[in-house]
């Protein structure tokens, strides 16, 4: 089991059965955690996958936390091989249920559109 530390200190144990609805990504990219991390680090760039975002915390290059509304994540980013390995954890607000339910969609599809952004060799700058 694999332990992520979320935003304001708390630990996410990675099981099944947690109360607060949370979203996880991985992927491995064939780009260096510098390289990555000058593409995530400005607000202006996280907002095209993530709307109004707040960066909350940094830990250059392997760390930001993040603030959205409804949702607060992290993104961590570690060498692996040839590339970075990419994880990220978002946690959910308490919202009605059908609500939640749609506000991970949508997160959850955010995150894949950075990831898959990320990996691509013609980002946009932002």
């Amino acid at each position: 089991m694999e332990n992520w530390r979320l935003p304001g200190g708390n630990r996410h144990a990675n099981t099944k059965g947690s109360r607060v609805p949370t979203v996880e990504v991985e992927r491995r990219l064939v780009k260096s955690p510098l390289e990555l991390w000058d593409r995530l680090v400005s607000e202006v760039r996280l907002s095209r996958w993530l709307g109004e975002v707040r960066v909350s915390a940094a830990e250059p290059p392997h760390r930001l936390e993040w603030d959205v509304q409804g949702a607060k994540g992290v993104i961590e980013l570690e060498s692996s091989g040839w590339g970075t390995r990419v994880r990220v954890l978002a946690e959910m607000d308490q919202a009605p249920a059908w609500e939640r339910l749609q506000a991970r969609y949508v997160l959850e599809r955010s995150l894949h559109e950075l990831l898959d952004e990320l990996g691509s060799s013609s980002l946009k700058s932002g």
